[in-house]
């Protein structure tokens, strides 16, 4: 069996998320115990040179209790790292046969011991919080010393399948192999300086080989190692607890505002009201075009002055223009009214052509009825030939 470790090392990676609040700081010891579950999935094979047969299988470990010891500091972001020795010893309880010449050795007895001792370094993630629970999790990478002892040939009767078969086991070598553990757990403050530690953790190691003589002559074993332990322990912190800090508010301040009133310095004055300056209209901009007798075509100079005073209105954005078409009394009343309509309407069009909107203007035909200059039935006016031009802003 070849361990694949980066897949449990990047498990670790876990830890390396995001911090919490105030942490413990300093260096840290811890002193537990813990309970190791029985296992039944540890490799167990030859390597090859086994007598009467090559065999693969798996040898089953009883429960057992576990002790450790570790040496810590605690980092920056709720990270901490720490050496940690642990040991165990577990009874092999059974070695089960492959069905290939190798009959194993039936559970209902003690084959024998493993004993683990393990050196490990340990990446921890406390994930700090305003309580006094401190829930974490972790991964470690080190070194297994590995050491199984067996001298047993009674465990059990031969078969009767099987009369001639041995029973003998007899182991008593060591190994080291490579080790990796998952962790995960949390911490009590029991006071300032101690913690209790309750956690869990899943060890495997790398494949170990040692030579036993099993059922036969010595040959070579390659075998595996996996526990699952739960854990409970005492935990010294040697360094002060990270100070709270507490921030003393700073003065309030003052100003004043705009409106005579005052609000904290931090805080926005109520906008100042914008100063709209009174639009002033000159008071020339009405105008009146005059025309010629019984005519309603502009002149020139006519023309020029529309112009000039659409162009001084516009900067007074008008809202509305009246044009009130007008005659002397020379002619019917009926023709009058009709000359008048066109003389409005010439006009209109003029505004219009110069930049002035069509839908601000309102056109009135008010004939004879209306005139600059009161005149008797009949006469012909200069005055009282126009069209008067009256612009509202």
């Amino acid at each position: 069996m070849k361990l694949k470790i980066a897949l449990l090392a990047a498990a670790g990676s876990l830890a390396m998320v995001s911090a919490a609040s105030a942490q413990d700081q300093g260096y840290y010891g811890e002193l537990g115990f813990g309970y190791t579950f029985a296992e039944d999935e540890n490799d167990f094979e030859d390597t090859g040179s086994a007598v009467p047969a090559s065999f693969v299988t798996n040898y089953d470990l009883d429960e057992s209790l576990n002790i450790y010891g570790s040496f810590g500091k605690y980092l920056n972001n709720g990270l901490r790292a720490e050496l940690e020795l642990s040991t165990r010893t577990q009874e092999i309880d059974e070695l089960k046969g492959d069905g290939l010449g190798f009959v194993g050795f039936p559970s209902g007895g003690n084959i024998g011991d493993l004993t683990v001792h393990t050196l490990m370094v340990n990446v921890f993630k406390d994930f700090t919080n305003e309580s006094r629970f401190t829930p974490y999790i972790g991964a470690g990478v080190g070194l297994g010393y590995i050491r199984p002892e067996a001298n047993n040939s009674s465990i059990v009767s031969a078969p009767a399948s099987s009369p001639n078969q041995p029973y003998l086991i007899v182991m008593g070598d060591k190994d080291y192999a490579t080790a990796v553990q998952a962790l995960a757990g949390f911490t009590f403050d029991l006071t300032d300086t101690v913690d209790v530690d309750l956690g869990y953790r899943y060890l495997v190691t790398d494949s170990f080989e040692y030579g036993a003589a099993i059922n036969g002559p010595v040959t070579p074993i390659e075998a595996g190692y996996r526990a699952q332990e739960v854990t409970a322990g005492l935990r010294w912190n040697f360094g002060a607890p990270a100070p709270v800090v507490i921030e003393e508010e700073p003065p309030v301040t003052y100003k004043n505002c705009w409106d005579g009133s005052r609000v904290v310095s931090t805080a926005t004055c109520p906008p100042e009201p914008e100063i709209v300056e009174d639009q002033v209209i000159p008071d020339d901009l009405d105008l009146v075009v005059y025309f010629d007798f019984d005519k309603s075509n502009l002149s020139v100079a006519a023309q020029d002055l529309i112009a000039a005073k659409s162009a001084e209105a516009l900067e007074y954005n008008p809202t509305s223009v009246t044009v009130q078409g007008n005659t002397d009394t020379s002619g019917s009343a009926s023709y009058n009214n009709a000359l008048s309509a066109r003389r409005a309407a010439v006009v209109r069009e003029a505004l219009v052509a110069n930049g002035i909107s069509g839908g601000l203007i309102t056109t009135q035909a008010l004939g004879e009825s209306n005139p600059a200059k009161p005149t008797a039935d009949g006469v012909r006016e200069p005055l009282n030939r126009r069209t008067e031009v009256m612009f509202d802003f």
